[in-house]
């Protein structure tokens, strides 16, 4: 019964963890949000608004917030490639996020939001 119990919530978990991503939103045009607003689940190449995409990956603005953040070398460029590398991927980006420390992630966050976005994630 143990076990049933046991799989049976590991299922649950997996299935609610699942087709996550971290949601990026544009406040510059609408600052008060509402459905109009451009948006885009980073490493999800297509997911969202491509000028958006071409802002963060192309013009490299990403870069720059990754290093105004803080954020460790390594872990910099892993969080780049994955959501904007030739194999770029919502669910590695995720990883990559919630690896970082706490504080690394809050000032993340931050330093979004002084670009003028709204960073949602939605991961476990």
């Amino acid at each position: 019964m143990k076990k049933f119990l046991l799989g049976l919530s590991l299922m649950v978990w997996l299935v609610s963890c699942g087709g996550r991503g971290v949601y990026l939103y544009e406040n510059r045009d609408n600052p008060y949000g509402g459905p109009d607003r451009p948006w885009l689940i980073i490493g999800a190449k297509g997911a969202g608004s491509a000028k958006l995409e071409k802002r963060l990956c192309e013009d490299k603005e990403l870069r720059a917030i990754l290093a105004e953040a803080r954020v460790p070398q390594k872990a910099s460029e892993e969080l780049f490639q994955a959501a904007c590398g030739p194999q770029a991927s919502a669910e590695r980006f995720l990883e990559i996020y919630y690896h970082l420390p706490d504080e690394t992630r809050n000032r993340l966050k931050r330093t979004f939001e002084r670009h003028g976005y709204s960073l949602n994630d939605y991961g476990c």
